[in-house]
């Protein structure tokens, strides 16, 4: 056999078990949803309530001791939404990390 011949044969037997292999696949089942159910269940993902703790929880008072470090970049985190100049506890915080040269004023 020539060189063709056995690239020809190999050729042949990869289509062969190519097509085996495509026909013993997994078909698709449906699972029997409809897309108005699909769309719902997507809506009630969109609308779900958020899981991050209400605003209200987070005390916004000034703190009876300036914090650390640490403690002053989680309560900036906490505080995303307070303003500097509103939330006497994110002053706090805004401070320690100015003086500490973390934040540089504007």
């Amino acid at each position: 056999m020539t060189g063709w011949e056995v690239s020809g044969a190999a050729l042949v037997l990869i289509g062969a078990l190519g097509t085996v292999a495509m026909s013993r696949r997994p078909h698709h089942i449906s699972t029997g949803r409809s897309v108005a159910e699909i769309r719902q269940r997507l809506l009630a993902e969109i609308t779900a309530p958020e899981l991050a703790p209400p605003v209200l929880l987070i005390p916004h008072s000034a703190p009876a001791c300036a914090p650390d470090i640490p403690e002053a970049h989680r309560t900036m985190q906490e505080h995303l939404e307070c303003a500097v100049a509103d939330c006497p506890r994110k002053a706090a915080a805004y401070r320690v990390l100015v003086a500490a040269g973390r934040i540089t004023p504007r």
